[in-house]
């Protein structure tokens, strides 16, 4: 997932992986380990040939002098840590040091102001990604600012930590159990382990919430010496982009979000609108087929390719078979692994419309049907605290989440309207039991800071009708790139767009290419 960028570390990702999980391999919950909190940066004077900025009296050390597994050749990047409250409604409590690096402009007699950034996850670390980026077609929007990166609480080098799965929490449904007897038994389990892990430390975690992040991003702002910011998000980071300009517009100069979170958050939403989108694209793809039906035999109309790949992945999932794959691998092929194929994307329809027909005549599919690593939303799973802070954001944001009855109702009703998609991004149970108050959810509101939202017409992870909601909701213009790739503008050339409109301020409607599109699930670009 760190395509053409950079790995500054070993527990360090920088960027986000696109890729739902079937709900079946999302890892349940995780004893709970704090890991370092603090980067230890010792002061440095700033080199003679920096640019100007404001004088902040943060201590500045290159990061690769105080973080061993960081990027060799990253000799740009420095590093120190902004104190901030746990609580901000409560600044003279409890604190936590929130790792950030900077990256100079390279033409400070053209500096506009620091940009802020965050990959997405929520979980990612983002204190590598301003490296990352200067090795991407986004690379010139550090010509005229200050590139800022940092880990948000709860990930990496700001008080990550894990919960590592446990045998206690499992409940095992009996054999021969229905569906709805085996979704209650995986309720029930990652009830049990959200109930233990928040015990570990529910002041902390009880404050892990996008609102909570946003609030920082401003303690980081009066840190640098900057009366505003920009920034740049991705996924997730829409979100929190879209929550800081809400409450702190008038700190914002210019802010691009791409890959947009819906402004209405629930995990019922990701869950159904995944599912929407993927339905969508196979129904798209079984119009191709139809159209090459000489080539494939699946089928003279869409309807004709949509019953016959439907009546395969109800044989799948009664009789899964295995065989030898592409790679060589035996392998079993199951209703899962035919629902994995299907939302592969344009670029794969060929390989897709072969795998099917395989499966069906019992010969070798081209593609594995196996989802790459678990990246859902972007993430990367590390020791870093990646997963554990990703599912507490996405509980304490969404609020309480619907009991068993009511999970297994919506389960149902994505498994009638989208049979072949009902898993959605594989979050159904993540906040089965969640115990904690929710956090103070995210309360969008119109802003007047220039705003470019950025989309991708194909996409199914974040899909583009949720940018257009967006835009609805807080203002700002859509730009829609023409590919699946999530959050991949700055793989494309139309990344100049958003390098001109943060130096200009101009945003941009329509759309543009979206090369390179050719990806599978978890593989931009």
């Amino acid at each position: 997932m760190l395509s053409r960028l950079s790995r500054i570390s070993k527990q360090s990702p920088s960027r986000r992986c696109p890729t739902a999980q079937p709900e079946e391999a999302m890892p349940s919950s995780f004893p709970l380990y704090l890991t370092a909190a603090m980067l230890a940066a010792p002061a440095l004077t700033a080199p003679a040939s920096a640019p100007a900025a404001p004088d902040s009296g943060l201590s500045w050390a290159p990061c690769r002098s105080v973080h061993q597994e960081w990027e060799k050749e990253d000799d740009r990047s420095e590093c120190t840590t902004v104190t901030v409250p746990l609580d901000h409604a409560a600044p003279a409590g409890r604190t936590i040091g929130i790792a950030i690096s900077r990256i100079r402009a390279t033409e400070p007699q053209r500096r506009r102001g620091v940009l802020l950034m965050n990959p997405g996850g929520p979980g990612n670390q983002g204190i590598g990604m301003p490296w990352s980026l200067t090795q991407t077609t986004l690379k010139n929007v550090g010509r005229d600012h200050d590139l800022i990166g940092f880990d948000p609480r709860g990930v990496g080098l700001s008080g990550g930590f894990e919960c590592p799965k446990d045998a206690s929490d499992g409940v095992v449904p009996a054999p021969g159990a229905s569906a709805e007897q085996r979704f209650r038994a995986e309720y029930q389990t990652e009830a049990h382990a959200n109930a233990r892990c928040t015990g570990y430390d529910r002041e902390l975690i009880s404050r892990l919430n996008t609102r909570a992040v946003a609030d920082d991003m401003d303690d980081i702002r009066v840190a640098l010496g900057e009366k505003k910011i920009s920034f740049f998000g991705i996924s997730w980071g829409t979100a929190l982009g879209a929550v800081y300009r809400s409450h702190y517009d008038r700190n914002v100069d210019r802010m691009l979000l791409d890959s947009v979170m819906p402004p209405e958050f629930s995990v019922e939403t990701m869950e159904r609108g995944t599912s929407a989108a993927k339905q969508a694209g196979y129904e798209d793809f079984a119009a191709w087929a139809a159209d090459r039906d000489g080539t494939y035999h699946l089928g003279r109309t869409s309807r004709e390719v949509r019953d016959a790949a439907l009546s395969l992945w109800r044989r799948l999932g009664e009789h899964p078979v295995t065989v030898k794959g592409p790679d060589g691998k035996t392998r079993e092929y199951s209703d899962g692994s035919l629902s994995v194929i299907l939302s592969y994307q344009r670029p794969h329809w060929d390989e897709v419309a072969r795998s099917v027909a395989a499966l069906r005549d019992g010969g070798v599919p081209p593609l594995t049907g196996e989802e790459p690593e678990h990246e859902s939303w972007g993430l990367q799973p590390d020791s870093s605290g990646g997963l554990f802070m990703q599912r507490s954001v996405l509980c304490n944001d969404q609020g309480a989440a619907p009991d068993a009855d009511a999970a297994w109702r919506l389960k149902r009703y994505r498994a009638e309207k989208y049979p072949m998609f009902a898993n959605g991004a594989g979050y159904s149970n993540w906040c089965s039991g969640w115990p904690l108050t929710h956090g103070p959810g995210w309360d969008l509101q119109r802003g007047t800071s220039p705003l470019q939202l950025v989309g991708h017409r194909y996409e199914t992870i974040t899909p583009l009708v949720w940018a257009e909601q967006m835009k609805r909701r807080i203002g700002g213009e859509v730009l829609t790139v023409d590919n699946g790739a999530h959050g991949s503008l700055d793989l494309v050339d139309c990344a100049s767009k958003g390098v001109d409109f943060l130096s200009t301020g101009r945003t941009s409607g329509g759309s543009c290419p979206g090369e390179p599109s050719k990806s599978l699930p978890g593989r931009p670009g």
